[in-house]
């Protein structure tokens, strides 16, 4: 994987040295909030994740650190939901509080999208978000996601089943949305 390097972000792999930060960033109370249920249970848990073998459906996670400063803002994610049509589904996390709704998420989605629809064979990249968590949804409809429907207690965070949203965007939508940004 490669360093995709945007106007104020740049996504990154994981490298053994990030493993403690990023496990505190995406485990801290105030970045889980009632939304976000990427966690891992235990360092344990990283460890193996890390050190173990990558099979093609396999969880990728990278770094969204700002440009300017090399700061950690939080973590994107891919992985294969349908080993046979090689779809996708992504997400993402902005761990800070003070560095949400700066557009860091947006941009990171967008470099992500056009990573994977520019290096795989694909036709279609999804997302889920709660139906409460209307950040995320703008940041998914503002790079050409399109809410597909509604999954009834798809998603346990904060105590709770929650209901969700699916989003996907189309490997032709991407395309559209990408020749009127260059």
């Amino acid at each position: 994987m490669v360093l995709l390097i945007g106007d104020r972000i740049r996504l990154r792999p994981i490298e053994p040295e990030d493993l403690r930060e990023v496990f505190r960033m995406v485990n801290a109370p105030e970045s889980v909030g009632a939304f976000d249920v990427f966690q891992f249970a235990s360092w344990g848990e990283v460890e193996k994740w890390f050190k173990g073998p990558i099979g093609p459906n396999d969880l990728t996670v990278l770094v969204i650190e700002r440009n300017e400063d090399k700061e950690k803002l939080g973590i994107v994610v891919y992985y294969i939901v349908h080993p046979i049509l090689q779809n996708l589904e992504i997400g993402f996390q902005i761990c800070s509080l003070e560095e949400r709704s700066k557009g860091y998420g947006a941009e990171a989605v967008r470099l992500l999208l056009d990573f994977l629809f520019k290096t795989r064979n694909i036709q279609r990249i999804q997302a889920t978000t709660s139906v409460e968590n209307i950040a995320a949804q703008k940041v998914l409809e503002r790079n050409g996601f399109v809410r597909e429907g509604l999954m009834r207690k798809a998603l346990f965070g904060d105590g709770r089943y929650q209901d969700t949203y699916l989003y996907s965007i189309l490997r032709n939508e991407w395309a559209s949305l990408f020749s009127k940004h260059s």
